[in-house]
């Protein structure tokens, strides 16, 4: 089935043709702060496609319910926004599916990408935000919200959030400038903090591997995926195994690859 994909972060979204079962003519774009400018780039993407399509399936940044963004924190105007209901008016159609941007990458990287081989994967990503999923059998553990691992309170005395200390939108709101701009010291500082929060997320989801993705884990200008397994091992002494930590497999197409899935 012929299909158009795409993934709305908080930051960059993408678009995609899926064609016998393949990605192909992949867009990649700044995310507008206003939903109607991103269903517009979508819409527009499709109308000049000149392909044959049946559905249109999508992950955006936020709380998603019956297609409508309820709540999206690095994208406030997107709230309330029904963006199924205006990609179905504006492209026609037949379908459209819309899931968070983190679950539909999990999805992309439990069934074909570092946790393949795995049946309960915990993916995880740090980006503008931190988001993730649990990912059982290929499938996202059924929950009344979404998967917030970045909203897991790491500071208690100050009630500061994993993504309140680690994730690129609020490293630049406290250093005032982009996070691949910033010196890796501060990431080296931070990586203990990060650290924290994954081992948390082994202990609450209990997987079989934690895939660690997004612009954020590099070993450039980001926290270096070495650093932050050392430090969850020695968090990790009441443990009676170490669950394997592994970087993500399908990178920035981890959400085209899993809206291709689904």
């Amino acid at each position: 089935m012929n299909r158009i994909v795409f993934d709305i972060g908080g930051t960059h979204m993408r678009i995609a043709h899926v064609i016998n079962a393949e990605l192909t003519d992949i867009k990649k774009t700044k995310t507008p702060q206003n939903p109607g400018e991103g269903v517009a780039i979508i819409n527009d993407y499709i109308k000049h496609s000149g392909v044959h399509f049946e559905e249109v399936v999508g992950g955006v940044a936020g709380f998603i319910k019956d297609g409508v963004v309820i709540f999206s924190e690095h994208l406030p105007k997107w709230g309330g926004f029904d963006i199924a209901s205006e990609i179905k008016k504006g492209s026609g159609a037949n379908s459209v599916k819309i899931f968070n941007d983190a679950e539909i990458a999990g999805i992309g990287e439990a069934r074909t990408g570092a946790g393949k081989k795995y049946n309960a994967v915990a993916y995880v990503v740090f980006s503008t935000g931190v988001g993730g999923a649990l990912i059982v059998n290929g499938e996202p553990v059924a929950h009344s919200g979404e998967h917030e691992p970045g909203k897991q309170i790491i500071d208690y005395k100050n009630m500061q959030s994993l993504e309140d200390v680690v994730c690129g939108a609020s490293l630049e709101k406290e250093f005032g400038d982009l996070p691949q701009n910033l010196p890796r010291e501060v990431f080296r500082k931070r990586t203990h903090a990060l650290a924290v929060g994954l081992y948390n997320v082994l202990c609450l989801w209990s997987p079989d591997v934690l895939v660690v993705g997004g612009a954020l884990i590099n070993e450039k200008n980001g926290y270096s995926l070495d650093g932050v397994i050392k430090e969850v091992s020695e968090l990790s002494i009441s443990m009676h195994k170490i669950t394997p930590i592994v970087y993500a497999r399908l990178l920035d197409i981890s959400g085209l690859v899993g809206a291709m899935l689904v």
